[in-house]
């Protein structure tokens, strides 16, 4: 979840942490107490940690160290880590009273973080149903000595879930690279935030430049490239969404050529994007200087992967978009695509929640005016389960999964761009 405003303060206590609720949950103060274990991880490894560890061969380091005015600290350095970060485990303490008025309250120092990412969240089980991110408030507060942060409990968690027993009580996540240190770690039933959070509707709605520690070296100079490109062809033929469309480029680029090699495209596929960077793209000029024949729409599994959104706000979010499109481009055919299915079994999470956005897409589209397609199960077998051979990372198609795709546009190229009657 995001953040912002700031204010300064301090302070910490020393009460010991407790399994059913008190006033304070204590997950570090100097040190960790018995009934919490702490642990660093990367994306392959997780070590329980009692003064220092390093996991990776050394790619992700983490050490106790004396500071002169926070006590004992927790030191993270994190280079080159796609996913890695520091969490406390414990047997399970009931979080469920400290929901309404209660702060999750640490001390944070931040030594490097530009190419970096760092959110906290909690009860992750096993996906963390909120994240707390603090990338952009780190970036603006990168070398400025200590920093106390108290986020209210209720951004950190799903409201709906069971919360008598969390057993991941705080949970540091991080990736790139940076170098940060947090000390006195503690929950509080009741206290005063000095951050907070926007809802999930609030995040995918609102228009915004993706910034990721992996996307800030390109994603800009792709969407003016983009830009560019619209100005300069006549294109027929307009991809919308994220990797997934942008691999038409890559893993794909054969497929399209096979297929639609008589068609002038603007493939706006940018890797990462959620629906508010989609918005963003739109707002800033996307499809100005375009008139196609056929736009085509998938966008929302990063809102899923990435935040777990509800599948409300992110059909709120895909719904926004398609009134942009239709505004811009008002003669086009618009053609909304079901979220693709992601992860092996039909009943992870992940998939489940992409599938009722797509229930929800469905109508969205009726009440839109828009076309709408869904053929998922063209890319799993008989008992649902996708494959790596149709997407090796369960998450990207690789070229079979492309063929698949380009089976089911045909038609609509066909009937809308070749004009081709008996479709």
């Amino acid at each position: 979840m995001l953040l912002f405003a700031l204010a300064a303060c301090s302070g910490n206590s020393g009460r010991s942490a407790v399994q059913q609720a008190g006033e304070s949950i204590v997950l570090y103060n100097n040190d960790t107490p018995q009934s919490w274990q702490l642990y660093v991880r990367n994306h392959e490894q997780d070590m329980p940690v009692k003064h220092s560890a390093n996991v990776g061969n050394g790619m992700v380091k983490l050490d106790t160290v004396k500071t002169d005015d926070r006590g004992q600290a927790l030191a993270l350095d994190f280079q080159e880590s796609w996913s890695s970060g520091l969490y406390f485990l414990g047997e399970g303490v009931n979080l469920q009273p400290f929901v309404a008025n209660g702060i999750l309250e640490f001390d944070m120092q931040v030594e490097a973080i530009d190419r970096g990412i760092v959110s906290v969240s909690a009860n992750c089980t096993p996906y963390c149903h909120r994240h707390f991110r603090l990338r952009e408030w780190a970036q603006e507060n990168v070398g400025s000595g200590w920093h106390h942060l108290a986020i209210p409990v209720r951004c950190l968690v799903d409201p709906t879930a069971d919360l008598s027993a969390v057993k991941r009580g705080f949970n540091l996540e991080t990736g790139g690279n940076g170098k940060l240190k947090v000390a006195n770690i503690a929950y509080r039933r009741s206290g005063t935030a000095n951050v907070d959070c926007k809802s999930d509707e609030q995040l995918a709605l609102t228009p915004a430049p993706l910034n990721e520690y992996w996307s800030t070296d390109w994603w800009m100079p792709r969407h003016e490239e983009k830009l560019a490109q619209a100005k300069e062809q006549d294109i027929e033929v307009v991809m919308l969404g994220d990797s997934i469309t942008q691999g038409w480029e890559n893993g794909g680029k054969t497929v399209w050529s096979s297929h639609f090699g008589d068609i002038s495209t603007l493939n706006l596929g940018f890797g990462g994007d959620r629906t508010e960077n989609v918005l963003w793209r739109l707002q800033h000029g996307a499809l100005d200087n375009v008139s196609p024949e056929l736009v085509v729409i998938m966008i929302g599994t990063n809102n899923t992967g990435h935040r777990l959104d509800s599948p409300q706000a992110i059909s709120q979010g895909v719904a926004a978009i398609v009134d942009k499109v239709k505004k811009a481009t008002p003669d086009a055919k618009v053609l909304l695509l079901a979220i693709f299915p992601r992860s092996a079994e039909a009943a992870d999470e992940l998939r489940q929640n992409n599938e009722q956005t797509n229930a929800l897409l469905k109508q969205l589209a009726k009440e839109k005016g828009v076309m709408f397609d869904n053929f998922n199960k063209q890319f799993l077998t008989a008992n649902g389960e996708l494959t790596t051979t149709i997407m090796p990372d369960l998450l990207h198609p690789e070229e079979e999964g492309y063929e698949i795709w380009a089976r089911q546009l045909e038609p609509y190229i066909d009937k809308y761009v070749r004009n081709d009657t008996s479709q």
